[in-house]
């Protein structure tokens, strides 16, 4: 009797035998209201054909509820492929118009595939070592040079030589940045740059490799030198002179001294008579404090 019989049904049946339907009840408690119903008790027959009538109009219901849903489905399909088709159409009527268009655009394709290709020939590969990158961008700007690359496609050119590389890259940078090279640089050397004391310790412990020539080998570290110069801001023979002496003092300092300039200097550097008094007033204090704890 109760067959493909769900609560909704059982409600009805209740409503229609005049019975009271609670919020509490469940289908056991509905099916019991039925069943001690006066109708139920006189004519049983009725109520069953009562039951099957109201699972088979809930059926129906739901049938055509179904039917509708498809049909809206249907429209919204057939209106979005409309659209789809329109914006198709629009995109392709400039070229069916101007056929000429069409092979301009597949020419200007094959003309960038062509620049990256002989740009990457004259430059160097990119670089797994971050203080690399100075030589890397040196030899890519020759290439442009070379190549005679306008600056509306050096961008795209960097981007598709950096390849995976530029994926951090283009998460966070700005529209208007990734069409100017110049920035499109700056970001990457911010990217993979070294600190100026890392990029010392490269150029000094640089050794020739297997594969490389002396002249190759000694324009590596013409590069790296003159890469650490400009990270250093050194432009004359003077503030040259007092690097190379900052340089040579730092090397002689023990670690915690080293340590303490370190934080001290951040991206800078201090000249050779202040790296001097920065070394001694921290030994004054080092020694003081020993002193104090000593007497303590």
């Amino acid at each position: 009797m109760y067959k493909n019989a769900l609560k909704e049904d059982l409600i009805r049946v209740v409503e229609d035998l005049d019975g009271i339907v609670e919020s509490t009840d469940t289908i056991a408690k509905l099916k019991t209201k039925i069943e001690n119903s006066s109708t139920f008790e006189s004519d049983p027959d009725f109520v069953k054909t009562l039951i099957k009538n109201c699972i088979d109009e809930r059926v129906s219901r739901n049938e055509r509820d179904l039917e509708k849903q498809k049909i809206e489905l249907a429209k919204l399909q057939l209106a979005q492929l409309e659209k789809e088709t329109e914006l198709q159409t629009a995109k392709n009527k400039p070229l069916s118009l101007n056929p000429a268009a069409k092979v301009e655009e597949k020419q200007f394709e094959t003309n960038i595939e062509n620049m990256i290709q002989s740009v990457k020939t004259l430059s160097l590969p990119v670089p797994t070592r971050s203080e690399n990158f100075n030589l890397f961008f040196q030899s890519l700007e020759r290439a442009f040079l070379t190549k005679k690359i306008n600056d509306e496609y050096k961008s795209e050119i960097l981007i598709n030589l950096l390849g995976e590389r530029a994926h951090n890259i283009l998460l966070y940078i700005k529209k208007e940045e990734l069409n100017d090279y110049e920035k499109l640089k700056s970001i990457v050397l911010r990217e993979f740059q070294v600190t100026p004391r890392e990029c010392l310790n490269s150029f000094k412990n640089a050794v020739k490799s297997s594969g490389e020539t002396y002249i190759q080998f000694a324009a590596r570290l013409t590069a790296n030198f003159q890469y650490y110069c400009s990270l250093r801001k050194v432009n004359s023979f003077e503030s040259l002179s007092d690097l190379l002496i900052s340089d040579k003092l730092f090397e002689t300092l023990n670690k915690e001294t080293t340590t303490h300039i370190s934080i001290r200097e951040a991206e800078d550097w201090f000249w050779p008579i202040d790296l001097a008094k920065e070394c001694d007033i921290y030994n004054s204090s080092r020694s003081g404090s020993r002193i104090y704890k000593k007497n303590k």
